[in-house]
């Protein structure tokens, strides 16, 4: 099999929201509450790309400046995996993974991949074939983002750097 590592520009919820998504029935508990996060924008395999690619995606990020956005989830449903998501459109963070998409190009950072998800929480990878079902909605403000490598097959995630987001004029 071949190794694979991509790399990803995620959110990850605060403390009492993982707590809250842990406990959901459908959650996968042997998995780490540390690894729950939502994609914004997979970037590309750090196992097949030049090493030079890493250290310019960090120098984007690090000029990279975006205000705090929203993100609420209020349905879960099993597509290939069990997700959190939601019908509204999520406006507040469209616009946000499209921002980011244009620095990164403007700055001339490697975006291979470059997709932009729809945004979800994975809370169990095997899937559980139940319907989708409405819940109370389980959200926060996102505050900063992460630019993870995930290891895969090993559940393991290598955090590359950290970014606050900052309100306009702060």
């Amino acid at each position: 099999m071949r190794a694979r590592n991509p790399l990803y520009i995620m959110a990850k919820p605060p403390p009492e929201v993982q707590a809250q998504i842990a406990a959901l029935p459908r959650n996968d508990p042997s998995r780490g509450v540390d690894l729950l996060h939502v994609t914004l924008i997979s970037l590309y395999d750090l196992h097949h790309v030049p090493p030079e690619w890493l250290p310019a995606t960090v120098a984007a990020l690090d000029s990279f400046v975006a205000a705090p956005f929203p993100l609420r989830f209020d349905r879960i449903e099993n597509r290939k995996a069990v997700t959190l998501r939601t019908r509204d459109p999520l406006a507040e963070a469209r616009a946000f993974q499209k921002a980011l998409v244009n620095h990164l190009l403007a700055a001339k950072a490697p975006i291979m991949d470059g997709t932009t998800p729809e945004p979800h929480i994975t809370i169990n990878y095997r899937g559980d074939r139940l319907n989708a079902q409405k819940m109370p909605p389980i959200g926060w403000t996102v505050r900063e983002i992460l630019l993870m490598e995930s290891v895969v097959g090993k559940t393991t995630h290598i955090e590359h750097g950290r970014w606050a987001l900052t309100p306009p004029g702060d």
